[in-house]
């Protein structure tokens, strides 16, 4: 069978490939063996053009850390070059044991089927418990490619783990983000995609140094990539602010640019909640909570947010929650760090002017 990630299918997709008949049985990860955790290190530029770990595999190894207590063995897999050497040290630093290096400079440009491919392959030579991976655009379009390849279940999506012995918890919002379902897998290795953001980006918590294992990719004449192009939100990636202006039902729609000249002056965003979405006053891309985006800032400003709990666990990682509302006993004031009693639209005014 070829490969769908090389254009003349020259090379296996089998993740069993070059093993003797009944291996795959041998190396399936539901057994009492399958132990520890492997997270898919996504990589990104920065502004200066150097090669950097996402934050979100960050949030991810120290939740395993927060979980597992240092108990089990923590792999990484990483797609690139020379370019990756820096980052060793980091990642060790992070909890990464074993960092597995797919050294192929092709492969510094994201190509899911050939990554799905190779990852398969790093599983079933680690034989974790647990993978996961950021809930990223690359995230999302790679791990239900390698949980195929390895017949084994996925949760999408997901903004809260916790940990039995060796079973994984995992919840996800479902039904439109009305319902919070928490799901355990019946396949190993249990593999979820994490929302960035869900979890705080940890201090490094051991000494830098580990081991790196170089893996030779199989896959030969990939596909030609003509173009990658991320699309930006209007606003920027509200993900990723330190300060957030958040609006909700509570505020008018002329409000919106009002916040906007807020927003400029702190030197932030302005996000929204569902209902704005629902309104189409807002792209979904500037929507906090369970249905729309996990955010971490340092400052929250909440006005005329009521605090749905799907709203409210968007907003678990904030540092300082300030809220604004007509209704003192509004469920948002049960997480604000201080609630103001008022007219959203009119003390929105007045702190634009007062900037």
């Amino acid at each position: 069978m070829g490969c769908d990630s090389c254009s003349s299918g020259s090379c296996s997709t089998k993740p069993n490939d070059g093993l003797p008949p009944g291996m795959l049985q041998k190396y399936r990860l539901n057994i009492d063996r399958s132990d520890g955790f492997l997270v898919w290190i996504e990589t990104e530029r920065g502004p200066d053009g150097s090669i950097r770990v996402c934050d979100h595999c960050k949030e991810l190894l120290g939740k395993i850390r927060e979980m597992d207590q240092g108990r089990s063995r923590v792999w990484g897999a990483i797609f690139g070059h020379l370019e990756l050497k820096p980052l060793y040290g980091e990642l060790y630093s992070y909890g990464v044991e074993t960092l597995y290096e797919v050294h192929d400079k092709a492969l510094s440009t994201f190509h899911p089927e050939a990554y799905a491919d190779n990852l398969a392959q790093i599983i079933i030579r680690t034989e974790p418990a647990v993978v996961l991976f950021g809930a990223t655009p690359r995230g999302r379009e790679l791990a239900p490619r390698v949980a195929a390849r390895l017949e084994t279940g996925l949760t999408a999506d997901c903004t809260e783990l916790s940990l039995d012995d060796r079973v994984l918890s995992m919840t996800r919002p479902a039904f439109g983000g009305n319902v919070m379902a928490t799901i355990q897998s019946t396949t190993f290795p249990q593999m979820a995609t994490v929302r960035p953001g869900v979890f705080p980006v940890p201090e490094p918590f051991r000494e830098g140094k580990g081991t790196v294992i170089y893996w030779q990719s199989t896959c030969r004449n990939l596909k030609d990539i003509i173009a990658s192009e991320t699309k930006e939100s209007a606003g920027g990636d509200i993900s990723r602010a330190k300060v957030l202006i958040s609006l909700g039902a509570g505020v008018k729609k002329e409000s919106i640019a009002v916040a906007e000249s807020v927003a400029r002056k702190l030197g932030g965003s302005v996000s929204c909640s569902r209902k704005l979405v629902e309104k189409g006053w807002f792209d979904q891309s500037h929507q906090v909570g369970q249905s729309g985006r996990s955010v971490a800032p340092d400052v929250y400003l909440a006005f005329g947010i009521s605090g749905a709990i799907q709203h409210l666990a968007g907003i678990s990682s904030a540092k300082k929650v300030i809220a604004v509302n007509k209704d003192p006993d509004a469920r948002i004031a049960e997480v604000a760090d201080q609630l103001i009693v008022g007219d959203a639209d009119a003390i929105l005014r007045e702190l634009d002017a007062s900037l």
